[in-house]
């Protein structure tokens, strides 16, 4: 039911400015109590928009008079109780999600684990150290990082350093996220650690060419940065890009293998509707001509630590 006083302006346009207050102050100065401060916040936001989503459809059982507003109200709270604590629990346990890819063209049996979108700032690096032990623990022969590893300013290299302890070889390219902090400092420290930053250029390891190509708005960035590059031949090609864009370019230019992330699969339910109409390509694999493209769910999670009806993953993809 609508309250019979709507809630003065001034409190609504608090509601909705506290957050990016409380985000900004925790980016300038992070410490024990803007990250306890920022968790809180945002997991009230992720909280309001699950309460939001039930909301919605029992107004279409108050509009037409069909069960007491107080049952209503009362079955509402339940659900989101159930919800809540259900998605705050999800957005923890790291799933490892095996994908075989035909036609390896000579690398049959390489296995690669896919970690993307940790999000350290909005995660606490803890996650990064399960998540390595986790890839470790599936003896990977490479470890690429698709995008948004990082993003606050200031993630300092001790934070990243579990990365360095990965005895395989580690790719990264960045995400939209990176481009918004410190992508300069961001990627000096990731080679510090020894991962491999490719931004729009290729490697050659074994008999695989990797290419790395920075994240951008524009739905033509891969046609314009791959066509800069040349195709290795005799070598099974995969390009890193973090969103699934561009698969079509990626494809014609001679890509065996695009793996992306960023859509987190929408990350609550039903937000995954909406990115899907951005992103249709929004989970799985896709084949695309002789092509797979695999999109991530992402292994951590951005703004509420929550996850309904997605998980965070690590991908081990198995070449055949």
């Amino acid at each position: 039911m609508l309250p019979e006083q709507p809630a003065p302006f001034a409190v609504a346009g608090a509601l909705f400015i506290t957050p990016f207050i409380v985000r900004f102050i925790h980016e300038r100065s992070s410490n024990a109590f803007t990250r306890a401060l920022s968790a809180t916040v945002l997991t009230w936001i992720g909280i309001s928009f699950l309460g939001l989503s039930i909301l919605m459809p029992l107004e279409l059982i108050l509009l037409f008079d069909l069960v007491p507003p107080p049952s209503v109200g009362s079955a509402a709270l339940v659900l989101l109780s159930i919800v809540s604590i259900y998605s705050l629990y999800n957005a923890h346990p790291l799933h490892v999600q095996p994908l075989v890819v035909a036609n390896g063209r000579g690398v049959a049996g390489t296995r690669i684990a896919q970690i993307s979108d940790l999000h350290l700032g909005s995660r606490q690096p803890g996650l990064l150290r399960r998540a390595v032990a986790k890839t470790q623990s599936l003896q990977p022969d490479y470890v690429v990082l698709t995008g948004d590893i990082v993003d606050m300013r200031g993630i300092t290299e001790d934070d990243l350093l579990p990365l360095a302890s990965l005895e395989m070889p580690v790719f990264f390219c960045i995400g939209n996220h990176e481009r918004y902090v410190d992508l300069e400092d961001i990627c000096t420290r990731l080679r510090d650690c020894g991962v491999q930053v490719l931004r729009n250029q290729a490697v050659e390891s074994g008999n695989l060419q990797f290419i790395g190509i920075d994240d951008a708005e524009a739905k033509s960035q891969v046609a314009t940065e791959i066509s800069k590059l040349q195709p290795a031949a005799e070598k099974y090609r995969i390009l890193l890009y973090h969103r699934p864009d561009g698969g079509e370019d990626a494809a014609a230019w001679g890509v065996d293998l695009m793996l992306t992330g960023h859509t987190h699969r929408g990350q609550l339910v039903p937000f995954n509707f909406l990115v899907k109409k951005v992103f249709p390509r929004l989970y799985r694999d896709y084949q695309i001509d002789d092509m797979t493209l695999y999109v991530s769910p992402g292994t951590g999670t951005w703004g509420p630590v929550m996850r309904l009806g997605s998980k965070c993953e690590i991908a081990l993809i198995e070449l055949m």
